[in-house]
């Protein structure tokens, strides 16, 4: 497990993803599988995924994104999480499963480590926008990343949904805590996914959330 982050940001994301939210998130994998937001994904990456493949999941929690996708042809996976409890029990995962030596995690916030993650078949971002106060560089490293495939789930920007998100960070606030939660425009982020060259080939939603798969329009 490569790289640091620094006190101030590891402070913030172990109030939030520390080791008892970690241990809870992959019992809740083991048994009941992927979250819904999840299986959206998986379901426009299984007719999409190019074989083998390579893939750099960003933010991805215990790795329910990669466990699934070295199963369904992904041949190497990177992992990059600034939580370490999030990626010690991804690590014990890989280790049950039998992929220990196919997937690398790096510990680190992913603008810091953007110059050594590497460029890969596909990218995922899964429920990791709605993190991160500034989506337009988060994007544009994702996006830079990907040769061929880039995969992401956010919230709908629905009047409900933020309502919800705002009384979630209130609270948050009052309790003392720094996470939040964004809600960011659709239409921004696409413009984005779109300007980096690349086009829609699947969408799916639920009540709460979008998922999008989109592949290169032309080589990286």
């Amino acid at each position: 497990m490569e790289g640091e982050v620094g006190c101030c940001e590891a402070e913030v994301l172990d109030q939030q993803f520390g080791p008892k939210r970690a241990a809870a998130d992959l019992r809740r994998y083991r048994r009941r599988g992927p979250l819904p937001t999840t299986a959206l994904l998986l379901r426009g990456l299984a007719v999409n995924l190019p074989a083998p493949a390579t893939l750099l999941d960003i933010g991805g929690g215990v790795g329910v994104l990669h466990h699934e996708l070295l199963d369904r042809g992904v041949s190497h996976a990177w992992e990059v999480d600034p939580s370490a409890a999030f990626l010690r029990v991804a690590a014990e995962e890989a280790e049950r499963r039998g992929h220990a030596g196919r997937v690398e995690f790096i510990h680190a916030e992913v603008r810091q480590a953007a110059d050594r993650l590497p460029v890969v078949d596909v990218v995922t971002l899964d429920r990791v926008v709605c993190c991160d106060p500034d989506y337009e560089s988060l994007l544009r490293i994702a996006l830079g990343k990907a040769q061929r495939i880039f995969a992401y789930s956010y919230p709908r920007a629905r009047w409900g949904m933020r309502a919800v998100t705002a009384l979630q960070n209130a609270l948050r606030t009052l309790r003392g805590g720094q996470f939040r939660v964004f809600v960011h425009s659709p239409d921004r982020m696409e413009a984005l996914v779109r300007a980096a060259g690349f086009d829609r080939i699947f969408q799916a939603r639920s009540a709460i959330w979008y998922a999008g798969v989109y592949t290169r329009a032309a080589p990286a």
